[in-house]
């Protein structure tokens, strides 16, 4: 586990699977949290969704591996299925996935199954690897997010809808939250991996906001 501390933000936030960590100001709330089961009820307020889930087997297993849970997934289909059956129960207006070539049609496919408007571009991640980004929606948006960074995505999705609160599944270490702090949004988040979600606190917190742990 030594190689995969992600810093030292854990040390300074100690974040527990047992906890929910609230921002006061606008009840934004994270906590850790494994989503093949199923999602704290919290999560129900979101009317946008942006989340980078894993894109493959592999990339799902990492993450387990670099969490030490001792489990793994035997198949991609358990992961995204889950995934997907969650954004069915939040219901929100509008949903951004990133994804990579290799599964894109599948996501194509899972987010056609919950939105009318299905619309996808191709962005770049770590400003060099392509990847996509898909939108479900209502209605078609008339933001063009091709060649964006996904450093960016997030904020620019935000900017160019009608929303209240920001969910992300798979918060990791936080663009989706503060992107959703930097415009006044409430978020909900999960992550699998406690050092990761301390990220996303200390990220935040270098911006003004100040998660506290709700459970004494």
């Amino acid at each position: 586990m030594n190689k995969w501390k992600y810093g030292d933000s854990w040390e300074k936030y100690p974040i527990e699977s047992n906890q929910i960590w609230e921002l006061k100001e606008d009840r934004s709330m994270i906590s850790v949290h494994d989503i093949l089961n199923s999602f704290p009820e919290y999560m129900l307020d979101a009317d946008l969704v942006y989340s980078d889930p894993p894109w493959n087997l592999g990339n799902a297993n990492t993450f387990h591996t670099k969490n030490d849970s001792g489990y793994y997934i035997n198949s991609f289909s358990e992961f995204y299925n889950s995934f997907f059956n969650l954004i069915q129960k939040i219901n929100p207006l509008v949903c951004y996935v990133e994804i990579g070539k290799q599964n894109l049609k599948i996501f194509q496919d899972k987010i056609s199954e919950l939105f009318p408007v299905v619309q996808s571009w191709e962005i770049t991640y770590y400003r060099k690897s392509p990847c996509y980004l898909i939108r479900g929606g209502q209605l078609e948006s008339s933001f063009d997010f091709t060649g964006k960074d996904d450093e960016q995505t997030p904020l620019l999705a935000i900017q160019n809808e009608s929303c209240n609160c920001i969910a992300d599944l798979c918060t990791g270490r936080g663009l989706t939250a503060v992107a959703a702090y930097q415009m006044g949004k409430r978020f909900v988040g999960t992550e699998l991996n406690k050092r990761r979600l301390a990220v996303t606190i200390e990220r935040v917190s270098k911006i003004g906001g100040i998660y506290e742990n709700t459970v004494s």
